[in-house]
């Protein structure tokens, strides 16, 4: 996507702090994002910088810097979540663009989906499906990742938590890719349209026979004695698809690229599956690719650099879980590592809801496509590339095994 750039600095950044940087541009032919976030730190790139792409904005690089900014929402507010300004969707996305109070008000009708109890619920599903995909796929010998397998986890668990045949997901999964990898700005804004259009017809199916599911739970809901209006119920709904299906595919994405790579890290999953849980979360700080954005909500300083009200700011939240001032050899994929801290999920009141649903995600694809497709590489012929929008991916991962 372009989006024009504002050369001219405002009056209150100094010239010193600009710092020429593409969020939605990143030089990662081998396909490691964060590695490629890691060298554009190291080029001397200041903790905290303007640059002039995307009509301007900030971005901090620092770890202690980035956690800040996501943990504190009087000062840098949810209501904006991309750069530039005018990319961001209308209505907003609720709870992700909404801040405190009124934030955790909405949150709190989502949680339930997101349980320790409805996901052991979801479980068996899960893996049944991951079980189906694989079996048919094994006796291939090779597959596109991404297509074939990355994205049809996360929109199962979507259609099952608010209640819609799987046969639907193919659909869904076409309008998603024109709003996470657009060819110009018109085609998401298009993709946002299309999906709002498909949501609010769910609902108004539910408002006339309800039933057990999330739809039919936001329908019913009231926050402070109020049903929710169509735009907040239309905000929730496009939350509950973009933010599981976009971030889980793309992390999915990153870890069998790296495995692909690393049959020593395969095979100890194989040999100890009891290291899972742990490997899973070095692999979530290590494969870390979302660009938080917040609004400085009023004038303030950060790191000694004078703020604006109004001015944006972008937390990549690889720079603060990729860090060598947190971790030792922080670019190494250590399943021995003490309890990695990472930012992976965000921080603060907008942390991930649904990073125990992640976490699950990720183990039961460790466990399954290991025990059935335990070697695979990369396809010789493959070209990586990896594209950038709120979160990092790679568009195609085509692999090879012997059948």
């Amino acid at each position: 996507m372009l989006f024009p750039r504002r050369e001219e600095l405002p009056d209150h950044v100094d010239p010193a702090l600009r710092f020429d940087y593409d969020v939605y541009a990143v030089d990662a032919p081998d396909g490691d994002f964060a590695a490629a976030m890691v060298r554009m730190r190291a080029a001397d790139a200041p903790a905290l910088f303007w640059t002039p792409a995307n009509r301007g904005h900030w971005v901090a690089t620092d770890p202690e810097l980035i956690e800040t900014i996501l943990s504190e929402p009087k000062r840098f507010s949810s209501r904006v979540m991309r750069v530039p300004r005018e990319s961001n969707p209308n209505p907003p996305m609720t709870p992700l663009m909404v801040d405190p109070p009124l934030h955790m008000k909405h949150r709190l009708l989502l949680m339930g989906a997101m349980s320790p109890a409805a996901i052991r619920r979801m479980g068996p599903s899960v893996r049944a499906l991951c079980t189906d995909i694989i079996e048919e796929l094994a006796p291939k010998g090779r597959c596109e990742f991404v297509a074939d397998f990355a994205q049809h986890m996360p929109i199962a668990v979507f259609l099952s938590m608010v209640g819609l045949p799987l046969s639907e997901r193919h659909y869904l999964l076409e309008l998603v890719a024109r709003i996470t990898r657009p060819d110009r700005p018109e085609t998401r804004m298009e993709g946002f349209a299309e999906l709002a259009r498909y949501m609010m017809a769910r609902v108004e199916e539910r408002r006339a026979r309800p039933g057990d599911d999330v739809i039919s739970d936001l329908v019913r809901a009231r926050v402070d004695g109020e049903p929710l209006d169509e735009p907040t119920l239309q905000g929730m709904m496009t939350v509950l698809i973009l933010a599981g299906l976009d971030t889980v595919a793309s992390m999915l994405t990153f870890i069998a690229l790296f495995l692909a790579r690393n049959p020593a890290h395969r095979r100890r999953l194989i040999e100890q599956p009891a290291i899972i849980p742990d490997a899973v979360e070095e692999f979530l700080r290590r494969m870390a690719m979302v660009n938080l954005t917040r609004e400085v909500s009023q004038d303030t300083e950060l790191g000694g650099v004078a703020l604006k009200a109004g001015d944006l700011i972008v937390a990549p939240t690889a720079l603060a879980s990729v860090s060598d001032q947190r971790h030792a050899d922080p670019l190494a994929v250590d399943f021995d590592r003490p309890r990695p801290r990472h930012t992976t999920f965000g921080a603060g009141p907008h942390v991930c809801m649904g990073a125990m649903l992640a976490r699950t995600e990720l183990a039961i694809f460790l466990e399954l496509w290991l025990k059935r497709i335990p070697d695979f590489e990369v396809a010789p012929e493959a070209t990586l590339e990896v594209r950038v929008g709120a979160a990092a991916m790679i568009p195609a991962l085509p692999l090879v095994w012997r059948a």
